[in-house]
């Protein structure tokens, strides 16, 4: 069972670091239907119940609903995975919720008991030990599937012309998508056809690597406005009259009208120097406005605008820790992502 192949490793190694005794209660069983586990850990004269929630993989777009878990229990929750990132970790802490890596970090605190643990080597899952599907040219692949599903069913060159990939990888990545159980073999009328299988749980785990492998790749650099006035007045900037699409925190104010932007994220093409003069920008490691390269093929996914395509709008501030994005992003997720 995968709860068991995480959670007793888990537990074996906090043992083996603290001398924490934790039995396991009970274990995916519908007593505690909002559960993966209940264990009791024992310290001295001291024991605790907590609720357990396993997870293979800890991705940013699930912190809402552990959030919303953690205040709904009666018990205090423990989060339990192979690997959680670090600004995860710390996101966690902030907020009070207990974690335990299968490595031995945890950051466990109860009424009594209090463990933190930090130095102990832990591996980021290996997402694809086969192909390069969460590599950068496997991103733009995937980009490309989840604006137009229908892609999946078009010509090998096609899908490497749309998406802006190597020819020779198209086969490998639609096998790797169907071995990770994101894709599946259906009938449309009579033909075979190819279907996206948990559309939602793909766009979030890309929102992640996109945050972490392809984004940086496409920072050009940072910027700050020269006057006050300027940032005061960002969208006075036609994006269409400056070849520059309005990205993040700025395309979420764009198309929700919910939010005010403390990051001004750019892409554009444009000569940087030039953007530089007509946007009244001045080069700050430290500034608020970064730009980026666009990475889409932005003939085919265009959009009326000035912004980045809404789906990448939403990766973007679903993979952020700051609640004002994350709740844009819900906001962009019920208006333009299905």
């Amino acid at each position: 069972m995968k709860e068991e192949q995480i959670l007793l490793p888990a537990l074996k190694k906090l043992n083996q670091l603290t001398g924490i005794e934790a039995r396991v209660l009970d274990i995916s069983n519908k007593k505690y239907e909002a559960a993966d586990a209940i264990i009791e850990i024992v310290k001295g004269q001291q024991s605790y119940i907590l609720e357990v929630d396993i997870k293979t993989e800890l991705r940013t777009a699930a912190l809402p609903n552990i959030l919303s878990r953690e205040k709904a229990t009666d018990r205090k929750m423990v989060i339990v995975s192979k690997y959680i990132p670090a600004p995860m970790k710390d996101e966690l802490r902030a907020h009070g919720i207990s974690y335990l890596e299968i490595s031995g970090n945890c950051y466990i605190e109860t009424r009594g008991i209090y463990v933190y643990i930090s130095d102990q080597k832990s591996t980021p899952l290996k997402t694809s030990e086969e192909t390069k599907l969460w590599a950068p040219s496997g991103m733009k692949f995937l980009f490309a599937i989840l604006m137009d599903e229908s892609l999946l069913n078009s010509s090998y060159r096609n899908i490497a012309y749309t998406s802006g990939v190597a020819l020779g990888n198209i086969g490998n990545f639609i096998f790797e998508l169907k071995r990770e159980g994101y894709v599946i073999m259906g009938a449309k009328g009579k033909q075979e056809t190819l279907f996206l299988e948990n559309r939602m749980m793909l766009i979030d785990k890309w929102a992640d690597m996109y945050r972490l492998v392809l984004r940086p790749k496409q920072l050009i650099g940072k910027f700050r406005f020269s006057k006050k006035e300027d940032r005061e007045n960002w969208h006075s900037h036609a994006g269409s009259d400056i070849g520059i699409y309005w990205g993040a925190e700025t395309a979420g104010a764009i198309l929700t009208g919910y939010l005010s932007p403390e990051v001004y994220t750019i892409y554009s093409t444009q000569d940087r120097y030039e953007l530089m003069r007509k946007l009244r920008i001045v080069p700050d490691t430290n500034g608020e406005v970064e730009l980026l390269r666009p990475f889409w093929n932005e003939s085919i996914f265009a959009t009326n605008e000035d912004t980045v395509p809404p789906l990448l709008a939403y990766a973007e501030l679903i993979s952020s820790f700051d609640s004002r994005n994350r709740e844009t992003a819900m906001r962009l997720k019920e208006k333009y992502v299905r």
